[in-house]
């Protein structure tokens, strides 16, 4: 009778974990559809040599980001990104280590490049900190998302990761 009531607890533990999961599974809009920090970018021109990602190129330079920024991309389209310390490493005064003024996130759903929602630009410290909190109209359904940071030429200096 012990092996029992034992082996009923632990369907009835089961069944409630995986009723609490019904919700995340679902979508709710103001759930997290991506959570992540931030990691920066290696050019094309080293060994080995920075991936193209979504068919969007890295930029031409190597790109950091401090362990502090942070990505949330909301289901229903809400975008908060805490952007710290994404620079050139090793550049020095009187080079400024972010030679970019403004930054633009880029949301890629369903591992479709082309069809990225943009944010708008947004004010990009010397010091390579941004803050962006915008709504965007995401693809339904928007599976496997990721974020890339673009230059003005259109390449990426960083990406959720």
């Amino acid at each position: 009778m012990r092996k029992r009531n034992g082996y009923a607890a632990l369907v009835a533990g089961a069944a409630v974990a995986a009723l609490a999961a019904v919700p995340v599974a679902i979508g709710d809009g103001h759930k997290d559809l991506l959570r992540s920090g931030i990691a920066g970018s290696t050019p094309p021109t080293a060994t080995p040599p920075g991936p193209q990602l979504f068919k969007i190129d890295p930029a031409g330079a190597p790109w950091v980001a401090n362990r502090h920024s942070e990505i949330r991309v909301k289901r229903n389209g809400d975008v908060r990104i805490k952007v710290r310390g994404l620079v050139i490493p090793g550049r020095v005064p009187p080079l400024l280590p972010n030679p970019l003024t403004t930054l633009v996130a880029a949301v890629v759903c369903n591992g479709d490049g082309l069809g990225a929602v943009k944010t708008t630009a947004v004010p990009f410290s010397a010091d390579g900190n941004a803050n962006i909190r915008q709504k965007l109209k995401l693809p339904k359904p928007c599976l496997a998302p990721a974020v890339l940071f673009l230059t003005p030429a259109g390449t990426y200096i960083g990406a959720s990761g």
